[in-house]
């Protein structure tokens, strides 16, 4: 559910609620004025109608994160490194006196398995108890009114956990959040149930699998429809598209640290270029359809993996399309953001298109994308002065870094001489004054085995200071 369509939402359940509670006003008038005429059977039927209508009507209108990373680099903290937010609310229900009645309620929260989840799904009132290895902080939130209607909202939420575990364990389990709801209302209908959230994942340490299949789960599986559903086979072109925009974005917005606000900006929307390319990596079939194993298991990209107690040695090992992906999120998310908010980086192109785009430029200009075949790794495209369209590559986890990119692009004498940015974007207004230094050419070997020209135009985008 879309958050800026909730008061919609909320007029339409209250108009239908005010059908409702006027019916069931009715036929207790005449159920009290012909008590013999069938009335009450009608008013019986029309009562349990509107239990089902109100019951349903309370929503988790706030869901919990996908992944819950319980700490950080430290994986002896007692709570989840970052506090989330998540809220139920009544939709309408006015009508029924649900407001002046429920004000004031208090909503306990459980944190349960799916296997529990399953449980609720046919029985509602199955008790449920804290046996699970972890606890949700805070236990329990106060219904109050705002301008949407009742919610209750859960501020500050935090995972803990009751004794040491085991890492591979924790990460196979899917959580829920589960809501005890008990709120009377008129005409004898007493809302007594439980409300369960979208799956979610507790681990003790990222692991980026966990959460490529909870994305697929959250973005695919019909889980309002049937909860706890799997994942489908196939996703369309346009879905797929739109689930990556919508995930790129709020990981990139992940804060870094607890006490990092998120930005109220608007998030850079992917162009239909960066769609198109992105997609065309998970090979979809001739009618557009996407395989959604080939986000977990098509290798896209390569990255280079020392041996153990080796610093030179090692081998290229293939990277599936979902590890390259959040990769690049993570990338943007700990080091680009304000060039990638500020169009400074084209982003999701490839080598051959790079040129081509590159190519229609008349001035010296460069262009920053994400590397398709190395992991982790930009690419510098540049078109200098004499027509010649040569790529550098930049390595943020190499140790030999020592600046930003926007630093290196003013510092080093190979984009001496570029004016502008791709498409149009003036070098010196966005970057400032260059300062050139002297770069030593050092650089790691490359053996990547795409094809054998591949690098022929391209060395590396750094120097050291």
């Amino acid at each position: 559910m879309h958050w800026n369509q909730l008061k919609i939402i909320d007029t339409q359940f209250e108009y239908f609620g005010e059908l409702l509670e006027q019916t069931l006003t009715g036929l207790k008038f005449l159920v009290d004025a012909y008590p013999k005429n069938g009335f009450d059977e009608i008013q019986a039927r029309v009562r349990h109608i509107a239990h089902y209508f109100l019951f349903y009507s309370v929503i988790v209108s706030k869901q919990p994160p996908s992944v819950v990373v319980k700490c950080g680099e430290a994986e002896n903290h007692r709570r989840s490194r970052f506090w989330f937010n998540t809220e139920i609310r009544v939709l309408g229900g006015r009508a029924f006196g649900i407001n002046q009645v429920g004000e004031g309620a208090a909503i306990p929260c459980y944190l349960i398995t799916d296997e529990t989840a399953k449980v609720l799904l046919s029985n509602a009132y199955h008790d449920v108890f804290e046996n699970e290895e972890f606890v949700i902080e805070p236990p329990t939130a106060m219904m109050k009114g705002d301008e949407h209607g009742l919610a209750a909202k859960f501020d500050d939420m935090r995972v803990s956990k009751k004794g040491p575990l085991r890492r591979d364990s924790v990460a196979t389990k899917r959580y829920c959040l589960c809501y005890n709801v008990r709120i009377s209302t008129k005409h004898g209908i007493d809302l007594i149930g439980k409300k369960v959230s979208l799956p979610f994942a507790i681990l003790v340490g990222p692991k980026s699998d966990v959460e490529a299949r909870l994305f697929l789960e959250r973005s695919f599986a019909d889980l309002v429809r049937k909860p706890l559903s799997d994942i489908p086979t196939y996703a369309t072109y346009t879905d797929m598209a739109d689930a990556l925009e919508m995930k790129f974005q709020s990981m990139i917005e992940t804060p870094q640290k607890s006490t990092d606000t998120i930005p109220a900006i608007q998030p850079k929307p992917f162009s239909p270029q960066a769609k198109h390319h992105i997609l065309r990596r998970l090979k979809p079939d001739n009618s557009g359809r996407i395989t959604l194993e080939n986000f977990m298991k098509l290798p896209v990209a390569e990255e280079f993996c020392l041996k153990k107690n080796s610093k030179t040695e090692g081998e290229w090992k293939l990277v599936p399309f979902f590890d390259w992906y959040f990769k690049i999120a993570e990338l943007v998310n700990k080091h680009l953001l304000p060039m990638w908010n500020d169009g400074l980086i084209f982003g999701f192109c490839s080598k051959d298109e790079a040129e081509l785009l590159l190519r229609e430029m008349e001035r010296p200009t460069l262009l920053i994308r994400f590397s398709d075949i190395e992991f982790g790794k930009l690419k510098v495209s540049v078109k200098d002065r004499m027509g010649v369209i040569r790529h550098h590559w930049y390595d943020y986890s190499s140790t030999h870094v020592m600046s930003s990119l926007s630093r290196e692009l003013l510092s080093n004498s190979k984009y001496y001489g570029v004016e502008f940015i791709y498409p149009n974007i003036d070098f010196a207004k966005a970057l400032g004054a260059r300062t050139l230094t002297v770069n030593d050419n050092y650089r790691k070997p490359r053996n990547l085995q795409p094809t054998p020209v591949y690098f022929d135009n391209q060395d590396a985008a750094m120097t050291t200071f």
